[in-house]
Formats: C-alpha cells, sequence, structure tokens
C-alpha cells in the first residue's frame, strides 16, 4: 500500500510540476516542453499505479495508448536536453522523424484499445496472469520497444553529462542531474522483466525509482532556483571542452561575422537564426554557439540584439520626431515589447527615457 501511495504521490507531483510551468511570467520554450514532458511522465506513473493495484483489471482503459506515451516521452526528453545543451539553436533537423515510433506504436495501441475494444478486459487480465496471447504479445513487444528507446536517449544524456563532471563550479547541479538519469536508466530497465514476463513487482520497483527521481528533481529545484541555467552552462562547458573549434581560425570567423553585422547589417532581419548565420560563416551553429560564448560571453540573441540596439540608441537622437516603433522594426525588433526588454536590458533605461534624457543633456 506504501509503494502504491508512493507512485501516486509521483503521479500528482508530476502534474503539479507541468502546471507550474504555464503560470510563469515570462514563458520560454524550455517552459513548454517540461509541460509535455512531466505531463507524459505523470501519466505514465498512473498507467503503472493501475497496473500495480490491479485496477486495469476492472478499468483496461486506464492502460489505453500506454506503449505510445512511453515513445513520444523520449524525443520530448530528447529535445528537453538538447534545449539546455544549444539554447540558441532552433528546432534539431529531422527532430519530426523521431516520432516515427510513436506513430507506429499507435497504430498497434488503436487496434488493441479501439478496434479490439471488447478484448483489453480480457488481454489485461492475460497480461497480469502472465499469459501470453496474441494482443498480450503485441502489447509486450511495443512495451518493451518503448523501454528500451528509453535506455536509448539515457545513456546519450549520461555520454553528454561526462564531459561536464571535471572543471570546477557548480558541479553539484551536474552530479544531481547525472545521477537522477543513471537512476532513471536503472529504473527504466527494471520494467522490461515486468513487462516480458507480467510481473507486476518489477513494474511496482520500476515505477518507485521513477517517483524517487521527480521528487530529487523537485528537491532540486527548490534548493536551485536557477537548476536550468546553471545545468545549462555546465554542460556548455563540457560540450566545448571537446574542442569544437579546434582547427578552425577564430579570429578570421569573427572578422566575417563582423562584417555581416557592421557592413551587411544582417541584424536588421528580424528571422536571423543561429542557424542561418553559422551557415553564412561556413562553421556549424554549435562552433558559431561556442564563439560567442568564448570570446563575447554572450548568447546569439544577446549578439545580435546588442547591435539593434546600437543603431536604435543613434537613430532615437538623430531622429526626435519618428515613433519609438517605426525605430524598433527598422533595426530588426518584430514587436514594441521585445524592443523595450532588450534596450532595458542593456541601456538600463527605456527607449523613451534614453531620447529624453539626451535632450535634456543638450538643453
Amino acid at each position: 500500500m506504501i509503494a502504491e501511495n508512493i507512485i501516486f504521490f509521483g503521479a500528482c507531483l508530476c502534474f503539479l510540476t507541468a502546471a507550474g510551468q504555464l503560470v510563469l511570467k515570462m514563458k520560454k520554450r524550455e517552459n513548454y516542453n517540461l509541460f509535455i514532458l512531466f505531463t507524459l511522465l505523470g501519466v505514465i506513473l498512473l498507467q503503472f499505479n493501475a497496473m500495480v493495484t490491479s485496477a486495469v483489471l476492472v478499468h483496461p482503459e486506464y492502460m489505453a495508448f500506454h506503449p505510445t506515451v512511453l515513445f513520444i516521452f523520449c524525443p520530448i526528453l530528447y529535445y528537453a536536453y538538447f534545449i539546455v545543451s544549444f539554447p540558441d539553436a532552433g528546432v534539431p533537423k529531422r527532430y519530426a522523424l523521431y516520432f516515427i515510433p510513436a506513430f507506429i506504436s499507435a497504430l498497434s495501441d488503436s487496434y488493441l484499445f479501439i478496434v479490439n475494444h471488447s478484448s483489453s478486459g480480457q488481454a489485461a487480465r492475460e497480461f497480469i496472469n502472465g499469459e501470453n496471447s496474441p494482443d498480450v504479445i503485441l502489447f509486450k513487444i511495443f512495451a518493451v520497444a518503448s523501454i528500451g528507446q528509453i535506455l536509448i536517449y539515457h545513456f546519450w544524456l549520461i555520454k553528454v553529462l561526462i564531459p561536464s563532471l571535471k572543471g570546477n563550479g557548480g558541479r553539484s547541479i551536474i552530479y544531481i542531474t547525472f545521477s537522477v538519469s543513471f537512476l532513471s536508466a536503472i529504473s527504466s530497465a527494471t520494467a522490461i522483466p515486468g513487462y516480458i514476463f507480467g510481473d507486476i513487482n518489477y513494474i511496482r520497483y520500476s515505477a518507485l525509482s521513477i517517483s524517487a527521481c521527480v521528487i530529487i528533481t523537485n528537491l532540486a529545484g527548490v534548493r536551485y532556483p536557477d537548476f536550468l541555467q546553471m545545468l545549462s552552462m555546465r554542460v556548455k562547458r563540457g560540450i566545448y571542452s571537446r574542442s569544437l573549434l579546434r582547427g578552425l581560425d577564430v579570429d578570421k570567423v569573427m572578422r566575417r561575422l563582423e562584417n555581416l553585422m557592421t557592413e551587411n547589417n544582417i541584424y536588421r532581419d528580424d528571422s536571423i537564426n543561429l542557424a542561418d548565420t553559422a551557415a553564412s560563416l561556413d562553421i556549424t551553429h554549435h562552433q558559431l554557439s561556442q564563439l560567442l560564448n568564448e570570446r563575447l560571453s554572450m548568447n546569439f540573441n544577446t549578439y545580435i540584439n546588442s547591435y539593434r540596439i546600437e543603431e536604435a540608441k543613434k537613430l532615437l537622437i538623430a531622429n526626435p520626431d519618428r515613433t519609438v516603433l517605426t525605430i524598433a522594426y527598422e533595426v530588426g525588433f518584430n514587436s514594441k515589447s521585445s524592443f523595450y526588454e532588450s534596450f532595458t536590458k542593456i541601456t538600463g533605461i527605456t527607449p523613451i527615457e534614453y531620447r529624453k534624457s539626451y535632450h535634456f543633456i543638450v538643453k
């Protein structure tokens, strides 16, 4: 009974964490991604709990699309750590291909729980009893395959984190993430014999371990409010330590980049992004991101906005009759709010205050 309560608590904590991502004032893509990630994890734990408590015998629909949810969890988890590793980059190319296993699994689950719904209750009983009807075997194949994919993603993450364990400062964040990732991998692997042999004890142990990971993650978030930002810094250092710039004429690239800004004024394009700019320099977006971080201690968006703000400052003074909005659009911003936010962050005052202060000094 205690185990079931812990698993249920872990599921509720997942949903609470997911909801917390949506109430933030300044939501970013990582917040929406975490909302989906923790929602899926909450559903997975509830489905595990339904198996552990044998609730699926009465309500087999609780297990509907279980392998599909597990398959969807993988690319969402991958994207969460992609954002942490490369916050300036857009959606990875071929990212949609990562959802192909989930799509195939959805077809199988549709057959089991929609087309063949009348026998789903029987299949649930057979699974709990360790029997192997054709429907149960189909369910087991996709469930085990989904766990296998989760393990691949976890070991990929662990591999990414290993270089970040070196160096000084902020290592506790990496140790926590590394430990949780390793425990999550072990927890996922524990479920495999549970699916294969229909042994609910393995499912129980797996769900308990996953719930422990959720609790640890939430406690880490309380202890380190800027957990994601700190993790991002450490991971990027680990990635950079692999010498992405080795063999690259850094000074030449920096001169070409400055030329794109000062002569071609590419920062005025409101759709400019890291990948396209890197392509113009014949380097990868990872290299450009590292270059800006190592040479200028800023990310791509900050670098672009610094040029935009410098030109905006000149236009605000030279054209006192022009509106702030037209100037914002001219220098590359696509909204007044983003212009105000960036201008205030860089100069410490709003565009209107900057214009007024200049004319006050002149007078």
